[in-house]
């Protein structure tokens, strides 16, 4: 069950400030069944009307609010923090392009994005995570007064605040600095605030609220709900990416303290030493179908895997499922990619269907909005399997059929969907989103331990980009790298196993590599991508790669609505963006 209620900040619901005051101070809170779990979900019950004092009486209503905060992860709509557009985190870096020629696609590759762009304002890609704040803090403020467990009220109330941590964590690495809210709203001064420095949100509330999860929320493996060890491995990211470059609202470009390297390294190795979780490394065989050991844990038929950390649950179900099978797909089939629609590719595998003959039987929805770029393509080396798992361009069922598309990334993908199976569509499909997973862990300990001393850390170091090396069909590193080659090995194998996972943007960041690995890069696919295909593949975005990355992009701009409404605590937009 999980409880809905109005929230900061205002002007993302189109509310004005007296009307969005009078709702909290009437304490109206809508009520709607909503359940977080490994194997289905709560259907929706119509609405119910219960006053906060009123509604957090037992056990079950702290789990109920509770949910709420979850709820914003993936809710089925476009305004969920993991429904359809977070993905555009990456658009216009070296890894994700775009079919899509629209103006609301086109500014990431002319880097004229503005407050007053769709993804601040309508889709919800800044108003969802106060909602998730503002649901945290009332569980926050409310639990403690209820009378029950006090292991559970504390691993409820764990759970929030881990969830108010991550909300605030993608806010501040997105737009910078933020207001520091972490009381309960019950009058309009509770939301009217200052935007507070970014250094004080990590030592005020995102530090703070991962190390009471990880001492209070369950030890046990993930099940959709936040466990000790999710915190855990959310705190190791925190660390790493406080270690790294950012650039401040007011335009000033810092590199973080050093000290967090070894908090990142000590996080990441409590993780792999202790916790109930572990890399996947056999791959599931179903007849003629072979999911690889590295694509088992974002399959859809194996959710919530002992890799897995933080997953999204999605279910096909009208209001729950994920809308990226269809916002991924770049093309309806093969063609160009695999060659002319009466093109033969895999006639040397006796498969004698054409590219026409070979398209998906489920007629996927085109949108292409997240596409593979053909600079991701060639990151990956000869025999690395993440590459044509990741990057799918041929599906074979079990029984032995083929399909053939276009590069799309695959984790984004519910297989069904595309093959045409009962209860799918664009918006109505299963594939979970995977936040953190174990190889996180080995990475963030890895990249960690190199920079505090390779030479002290270096058996162990290697050990761990090894693991998910050798997952992947690849051989070790080669010994004795240099500190700065293996973290640029680090960062390959980060580039390679977190493809597609909206993970890219914020590495280029930390590691001051934005500019840099963005400019000049090759925009066209090349007969020698697919050999054999043997043709020229061309489906990015007319702008990508033509635009040098300006300083100011480093962060987003905070809609123009809230700056409007809260000049008068002093709000000024992010430096280099228009103060509209």
């Amino acid at each position: 069950m999980k409880l809905i209620y109005n929230f900061f900040p205002l002007n993302s619901l189109g509310i004005t400030a007296d009307n969005h005051l009078y709702l909290y101070l009437v304490g109206v809170l809508f009520i709607s069944i909503f359940a977080v779990s490994c194997e289905e979900f709560l259907r929706e019950d119509p609405p119910t009307f219960i006053s906060t004092s009123n509604f957090y009486q037992t056990a079950s209503d702290a789990r109920t609010a509770c949910d709420a905060v979850y709820k914003m992860l993936q809710d089925g709509t476009s305004n969920s923090v993991y429904g359809r557009w977070w993905p555009a985190i990456d658009l216009a870096t070296d890894d994700v392009t775009s079919r899509v020629n629209r103006d609301n696609f086109t500014a990431w590759f002319s880097h004229t994005i503005n407050g007053s762009h769709n993804w601040m304002s309508s889709w919800g890609q800044y108003s969802s995570f106060w909602t998730g704040i503002s649901r945290a803090n009332s569980v926050i403020a409310n639990v403690p007064h209820i009378d029950m467990d006090e292991s559970m009220r504390n691993a409820i109330i764990g759970e929030a605040r881990a969830l108010r941590a991550l909300y605030y964590f993608h806010l501040v690495r997105t737009y910078g600095d933020m207001p520091l809210i972490v009381d309960e709203i019950k009058t309009k001064e509770d939301f009217m605030k200052p935007r507070s420095d970014v250094d004080e949100i990590y030592s005020e509330i995102i530090i703070p609220d991962l190390q009471f999860a990880e001492a209070h929320c369950v030890d046990a493996l993930h099940d959709g709900h936040i466990t000790k060890w999710t915190a855990k491995i959310i705190l190791a990211d925190v660390y790493l990416t406080r270690a790294g470059w950012r650039r401040t609202s007011q335009g000033e470009f810092v590199k973080g303290d050093d000290s967090n390297w070894e908090l990142a390294r000590n996080v990441a190795k409590d993780i792999i030493d202790n916790s109930p979780h572990s890399l996947i490394t056999d791959p599931v065989v179903n007849g003629q179908n072979v999911i690889p050991a590295c694509g088992v844990a974002w399959n859809e038929a194996f959710p919530f895997s002992r890799e897995s950390m933080m997953e999204i649950a999605a279910i096909n179900e009208a209001g729950y499922g994920s809308w990226l099978s269809r916002e991924c797909a770049p093309n309806g089939n093969g063609v160009n990619f695999w060659g002319a629609a009466n093109n033969r590719p895999l006639a040397e595998e006796g498969i004698n269907s054409t590219v026409g003959q070979m398209r998906f039987p489920g007629n996927p929805a085109v949108v292409g909005l997240y596409i593979p770029t053909p600079d991701l393509w060639r990151a990956f080396e000869s025999g690395d399997e993440r590459r044509d798992w990741a990057l799918m361009t041929r599906y074979t069922t079990p029984e032995g059929e083929n399909y053939l598309c276009q590069p799309t990334f695959r984790k984004y993908v519910d297989i069904d969907y595309y093959l045409g199976k009962e209860n799918t569509s664009f918006m109505n499909t299963n594939n979970n989103f995977l936040l953190y997973r174990f190889a996180d862990a080995l990475l963030i300990y890895a990249e960690a331990a190199n920079e505090v001393s390779l030479a002290m850390n270096g058996d162990e170091a290697y050990q761990a980009v090894n693991a998910i090396r050798n997952r992947a069909g690849l051989e070790d590193l080669p010994e004795d790298l240099s500190q700065d080659d293996f973290r640029k090995a680090v960062w390959k194998e980060r580039r390679c196993e977190f493809a597609g996972e909206c993970k890219r943007r914020f590495d280029l960041i930390r590691t001051n590599r934005l500019a840099t690995e963005t400019a000049g890069i090759e925009v066209s696919w090349l007969p020698s991508d697919n050999p054999g295909a043997g043709v020229a593949y061309t489906n990015t975005h007319v702008l990508y790669g033509t635009v040098s990355w300006p300083n100011h992009e480093w962060l987003m701009p905070v809609p123009t609505s809230e700056i409007e409404l809260n000049k008068e605590n002093g709000w000024v937009q992010n430096e280099g963006y228009l103060n509209e």
